[in-house]
């Protein structure tokens, strides 16, 4: 499937296969300058996948994440949730991401991925996991919910 429109925006799915390693590797065409650094910041999606968010949304969260005071239990044990069992990664050389076993054993992916772009963000599925999920749901509804026509 096609990727993205340009830098920065995540469409189309992509099937790949994981290396001994355990790496996947990213569309070129979501790949942006500079992502061979600790760009990327993954998370154990309640789905069951691993959702996966650019810098700048990774940076907003953060000025979000500053304002919760230490006395706000609830806020911070969600933080502690989600940063805690969050993991960055950077593209290497070649496009690929290591993928945590952590991250992995969530979203039960042991040979192939299936990469899909969410617009602003991309999710890392197990494939069986994806089709089931993408063949379960109407979108049509949600779509006019949020107005997207």
């Amino acid at each position: 499937m096609e990727g993205s429109l340009a830098q920065g925006v995540y469409v189309g799915h992509f099937t790949h296969r994981l290396d001994a390693r355990k790496r996947v590797t990213v569309p070129s065409s979501w790949r942006v300058t500079g992502d061979e650094g600790n760009f990327y910041f993954a998370w154990e999606n309640p789905a069951g996948c691993i959702a996966v968010m650019p810098p700048r949304m990774l940076q907003d969260l953060m000025r979000k994440a500053e304002t919760v005071a230490q006395y706000d239990l609830k806020k911070r044990a969600m933080l502690r949730r989600f940063f805690g069992k969050g993991y960055q990664f950077g593209v290497d050389k070649q496009g690929r991401i290591l993928l945590s076993d952590n991250l992995l054993r969530h979203a039960t992916i042991s040979r192939e991925a299936v990469l899909v772009g969410l617009g602003a963000t991309f999710e890392i599925w197990n494939p069986e996991t994806y089709a089931a999920e993408d063949a379960d749901d109407d979108i049509t509804a949600t779509m006019e919910e949020l107005q997207f026509f």
